[in-house]
């Protein structure tokens, strides 16, 4: 279980490091400087998320995202298992209307006009005023309320914008058949034990996908707690073509 010691530790700098990073990922930062024309932080890192996601899945997910990482804090206030299926396209919608949004904003602004990281980012630091802290606290405690109201990472189920452009990378890679990182499994060896499923953080029945031999869901972070806790080491990371 050393991997998942270094993976809540490194989910928890992600937390610690928000005041400085929270507006570099802020997807309402990408449209107001959209709308100028200007390509900010935050729309160079959900093309370099896509990028990454094309070579080992949704691992920001599991490792690094603040959001993830407050989500998951609140697991032992409420550990429910919460259903995916159809709730889970919730996610798309809300990414479509942003894409759509930055297309037509841009398109107004006459094209890209400039590339500036900092834009909306007063000396370098998100949380630089007052207005910067009751945004942090909204979204923060949105997503806290939501975790505690509904179980385990609820937002990264329904509500994330960035999902899905990973989502898409991971595709990309599968469908063009290039080499990434991808889950592996011996279903001979599964005993039925349970433990992946009850400890995946995205609440997936990866007891099922063991079973009938399907180790790509899309909803996965590539977190690894399924690889380290079965006592059989059924399941394993590769990588590949798959």
């Amino acid at each position: 279980m050393k991997r998942q010691n270094w993976r809540k530790a490194l989910m928890a700098l992600a937390v610690l490091s928000l005041p400085v990073t929270m507006f570099y990922l802020s997807p309402l930062l990408t449209l107001q400087g959209a709308a100028k024309g200007i390509v900010t932080s935050s729309l160079i890192f959900v093309v370099l998320s896509a990028v990454l996601a094309f070579f080992a899945g949704r691992v920001f997910c599991g490792w690094i995202c603040p959001g993830g990482a407050v989500q998951e804090i609140l697991f032992p206030a409420n550990d429910r298992r919460i259903p995916g299926g159809r709730l889970d396209l919730i996610k798309y919608g809300i990414a479509a209307l942003w894409l759509a949004a930055l297309v037509i904003l841009f398109a107004k602004a006459g094209g890209i006009l400039s590339v500036q990281p900092l834009f909306g980012i007063e000396g370098g630091l998100s949380l630089a005023t007052p207005v910067s802290y009751l945004m942090f606290y909204v979204a923060m405690g949105g997503m806290a309320a939501l975790s505690l109201a509904v179980g385990r990472r609820p937002f990264c189920h329904y509500g994330c914008l960035l999902a899905p452009f990973m989502t898409a990378g991971r595709f990309a890679a599968r469908v063009s058949g290039t080499p990434h990182l991808h889950l592996e499994a011996e279903s001979e060896k599964c005993i039925d034990c349970r433990l992946c499923t009850k400890n995946c953080p995205m609440s997936l029945d990866v007891n099922a996908m063991v079973r009938e031999d399907r180790m790509y869901s899309p909803e996965c972070i590539s977190c690894g707690a399924c690889v380290d806790v079965c006592p059989k080491k059924v399941i394993s990371f590769s990588w590949g073509k798959h």
